[in-house]
This record gives structure tokens, sequence and C-alpha cells, in this order.
């Protein structure tokens, strides 16, 4: 059988791309290499606790913001189980010896912010000035038609987000604030462009939710509606290779045997994975030269916290935490220290609001660390590896009971993960937590379109656009323009 479309990786965008199309009447092939779908929307439970792998929080979900707007289209709105964060500090930054408190809104986090740094309320102003004409330069964003302008986003990706903060600011303490949500864009002083933070700390200023009992359950009810509406999904299914004839993709290799043929194709995985798997692709030497040097953000080591059962009161914020003088510096760390800092989510159950029964800590952890092991998968790397995650686990349990005095008592169980784990389960390259590193400097050179050189190769997911679901929804809408138009799409997104 010859599919209309056939998409590789069942993360959001692939999700959402053959959503999309089977909807719009494509006859769609959704391919998995795992049992479960979703990418870093995936869950795993333990002694009946739930933990989320990537998906923590996500932003502009109120009625009439983008993700909602979009939810709407996918029937995702009235279905998810969500919990709205603290309206007055969704976000917690601890640094130096005080906490700053992010709050929901653009005049209520400035005020905040202000009343934190009275002398600053000028450079508060322009931040919060840039955070509104950054998200009201990208179209998709607002669901608008592209207008003659569309391009003015690309200006932010030649500025740099430090650059921008020294021209604004002199207060080196406001600057690091500012900053402190930086691990939830990968950020890196020399390289991260302002565009990226921008959106994603306005998406979170508009609304910030969190799952109740994990996000796979965007997947799970995406997988329900593509099934519905006609599309196949198969599981277990690892894509070996692309084939090709002398001009365009014709099909690709599952599991090193069956072949499924395609009119068109959609990659939902790695670029840099991608290129390995089509050696005799006609395409340019220049464009696979200049994927495969792109370079990749970082990985972390995540510690998943099991609970005893209502010792642990439910934060409804998220913290994020520094042990440096400088928020640039976190990510130079000795593997014998402890870390200089983490970022700390509590899973909301359906069991107990007043109680938290999964709490999930991430930092930073260099690719070096476990190349050791680089050769192995889950399941079979042996104990030298056991023994190097607890040693990992025991320094980031002893900087959180500094933090949070008591919390070890707490703690029923831990469970852990290093980049092997995210690159085997997610299929990121190294363990990158957010794919490809954008670049200020070159940014036309790290910026990953959907289309490809191949007319009938298109591409999907955190690597193009922005990454977090609101990023890979608008990929994927992107993404699914080049097959079906944008005007149509955008107009059927907006009368969902």
């Amino acid at each position: 059988m010859k599919y209309d479309v056939v998409i590789i990786g069942s993360g959001l965008g692939g999700l959402q791309c053959a959503y999309i199309l089977s909807r719009e009447g494509y006859n769609v092939c959704l391919i998995e290499k795992n049992q479960q779908l979703g990418g870093c929307l995936q869950t795993f439970k333990r002694n009946n606790v739930v933990f989320d792998t990537g998906m923590h929080y996500i932003g502009a979900m109120d009625k009439g913001q983008v993700l909602h707007n979009c939810f709407r289209y996918f029937n995702l709105t009235d279905k998810l189980r969500l919990r709205k964060l603290d309206e007055n500090a969704y976000d917690i930054i601890r640094f130096g010896d005080r906490e700053y408190r992010f709050a929901m809104g653009y005049d209520r986090f400035s005020e905040t912010m202000t009343s934190y740094f009275p002398k600053e309320g000028e450079a508060i102003r322009q931040y919060v000035s840039k955070l509104k004409e950054i998200s009201n330069s990208a179209d998709l964003y607002n669901m608008r038609d592209f207008s003659e302008k569309k391009t003015r986003y690309f200006d932010y990706y030649g500025i740099g987000i430090d650059n921008y903060l020294n021209s604004i600011t002199r207060d080196a303490t406001l600057k690091n604030v500012i900053l402190g949500i930086s691990p939830s864009y990968a950020g890196v002083k020399n390289r991260t462009p302002l565009y990226i933070p921008m959106i994603i700390h306005s998406s979170f200023i508009e609304s910030a939710y969190r799952f109740i009992d994990g996000g796979s359950q965007i997947s799970d009810l995406l997988a329900e509606s593509i099934k519905g509406y006609g599309g196949t999904i198969l599981r277990k299914a690892e894509v070996t290779k692309f084939l090709f004839d002398a001009h365009s993709m014709m099909a690709v290799e599952v599991n090193h045997a069956e072949k499924i043929e395609g009119k068109n194709f959609i990659s939902n995985i790695h670029p840099k994975t991608m290129m390995h798997l089509m050696e005799k692709a006609p395409i340019r030497p220049a464009y696979r030269k200049r994927i495969t040097s792109i370079g990749d953000t970082y990985g972390v080591f995540s510690l998943y916290l099991a609970m005893k059962a209502n010792t642990f009161s439910y934060i409804n914020s998220n913290y994020y935490v520094f042990k440096s003088r400088n928020v640039w510096d976190v990510r130079k760390y000795f593997p014998d220290e402890l870390p200089k800092g983490y970022m700390m989510h509590i899973s909301p159950g359906s069991k107990s609001e007043k109680y938290a029964d999964a709490v999930i800590v991430n930092t930073y952890m260099n690719w070096n660390e476990v190349k050791p092991w680089e050769h192995t998968r889950v399941g079979n790397r042996g104990e030298s590896y056991t023994a190097f995650k607890q040693q990992k686990a025991e320094k980031l349990l002893e900087l959180l009971e500094m933090d949070f005095p008591g919390i070890r008592g707490k703690v029923d169980s831990y469970y852990t993960s290093t980049p092997l784990t995210y690159r085997d389960y997610t299929g990121t390259h190294k363990g990158s937590i957010y794919g490809m590193q954008k670049d200020y400097n070159n940014p036309m050179k790290t910026m990953v379109l959907p289309r490809t050189n191949l007319p009938n190769l298109f591409l999907t997911g955190q690597n193009i656009n922005v990454h977090g679901v609101v990023g890979v929804t608008i990929g994927s809408i992107l993404t699914c323009s080049s097959l079906i138009g944008l005007q149509p799409l955008m107009t059927k997104l907006r009368n969902a």
C-alpha cells in the first residue's frame, strides 16, 4: 500500500501533522520505533506514581490565546486535564539569597519585578515591551494570515538575548533573574537568539498550566483521533533506512525488513539522525554539511522522586534554583561537585490537590559523563552505570535538602535518567533536551525549515521553529501548510 503521507516519529510534531493531514483527507501512516507514542510527551509509572519525562508545563492556554486556539482544532481543549499554575508565582527564581516570583499577565509581571528592582523600572518596561513586540511579530502566533512583513521575526534571530539585556540594564541581578528560566530554552550566553526566549517567556506570562497525571494524555487523544480519521499508526517499527529514486523519496525501510511507500514524507526525528538514514539521498552536499554541523543543546540528569503519601505539600509553582554568581555559569561544573543549579517541577495528580506524589528535578549534564556507555541501550548498561547514576542522584538530593529542609525524609523512592535515556527514548542527538542549538551569530546556518532539498520530504518537531508545545504546534502547522496551503489551514484553525 502506498500512503499519501508517511510520518516518521510520533513526537508532538509528528502526531499533530498526522492529525491535520488525516483530518484533511490524506491517507496517513505514522511510524514510531517505541511502543509508547509521544516523544517528550511520554510518561512512565513507578509504584503507581506517574512521571512526565519532558513536558512539565505549557503556556498560552487561556481562552483566545494561541495554544488554546490551536488545541480547539486538534479537539483537545475540552478534554485535557490541566491545572493552572499560581498566577502570582508560576515560576520562582532562586538567585543569591532571595526568591523572585514571576507573575502572569504583562502588567502584573512588570509590577512584581519593579517591586524587586525599584530603580530598574525603565529597563523592566523595555523588556516587557520587547516581549509584546516579538510575540506580535509572529503571524502564526497571533493566528493571522501572513502579512507583507511576514519575515520580520527573523530579525530577532540575529540578536543575542544576553546582548539585549546588557543594552537595557547594568543591574547584574536583574539580568540574572530574567535569565532564570534559561534552562527552559537551553540558553547559551554567546549563542541564544533573542527570539526564542522572548516567545517562550511570552507564552508563560500569558498563562501557564500543568498536566494532571502527565502530558501523555495529549498523545493518547491525538492517536485516537488519527485512527478515527482513518490514519494508520505503527508501533515498535523503527525506521532503519530512507529510500530514494533519482529525484525524490520513495519509501522507508522498517526494522531492516518491511518497506513502506509514500507520496510524501515528514520526518519528526532529529535531522542528524535522519541524515544517517539517508546516505544515498539525492540532496545537495551543502545541505547535508550544514545540518550535520549544527551544534546541539545540552542534556540533563533527571531525578524522579516518588513521595510518601500525604507528606509533601503540592507547590503550584516551578523552581529555578542557582548556586552560581552568574546564571550562564551553571552549565560549567566538575563531575565530583554538587550541581550549580536545578529546575524543580511538581506534578499534579488526580489523587490529591493538597499533596504531591511526584517531584521532578533536572540539572545540566555533559555528554562526556555518559560517554563510557554510549554504545549501550536502556536496561543493558551494567552495574557501573547504575552506581554512577546513584552517585549523581545523591549529590542532587543533598543540594535539594539544603533548599527544602526535610524533603529527603519524605521521599519513598527515586528514579533517574541521563542524556543516554533521552537519546534512546526520544531519538535526540546525544540526548540533547531541546534538539539543535540556534545561534544568533549565524542565524541562517542554524535555522532548520520544514522544506528540505527534496520535493516530497519535510521536517517537523522541535528542531524547526521553536521547541516546547507552543513552538512545535506552530511548526506542525507550517509543515502541513507545505502540502495543503497555509491560508486554508489558518482559516480552519481560526474557525475551529
